[in-house]
């Protein structure tokens, strides 16, 4: 699997974690992402040593979506045979959301 490849497979497995409302930067943070011709992989890093994801979250608390998102992104470097740490970064909470829950 190629980076780009790794990177989307990530991407995609994050999104799918509960709690996780997008991936990316918050307000005044800076967005990491894996860049190649003609695009991006907003959120998603795996440039170097280790692999980053910064994710928009929707549930407290923060620890334990952030804690899914590291299993499922670890899930996907074990199945492509990658061994490189996972660094979770919870750039923002997404209140509308949390609003919303609380109405139910």
């Amino acid at each position: 699997m190629n980076r780009v490849e790794l990177a989307r497979s990530l991407h995609d497995a994050i999104s799918r974690v509960r709690g996780v409302s997008r991936l990316g930067g918050g307000s005044g943070v800076m967005e990491v992402s894996t860049q190649y011709a003609y695009g991006r992989v907003a959120g998603v890093s795996v440039a170097g040593a280790r692999v980053e994801a910064q994710v928009v979250v929707t549930e407290l608390p923060v620890v334990a979506v952030a804690e899914r998102v590291h299993k499922a992104a670890a899930r996907v470097l074990r199945a492509s045979g990658d061994d490189r740490p996972v660094r979770v970064v919870v750039t923002d909470i997404d209140i509308n959301s949390l609003a919303d829950a609380g109405r139910r």
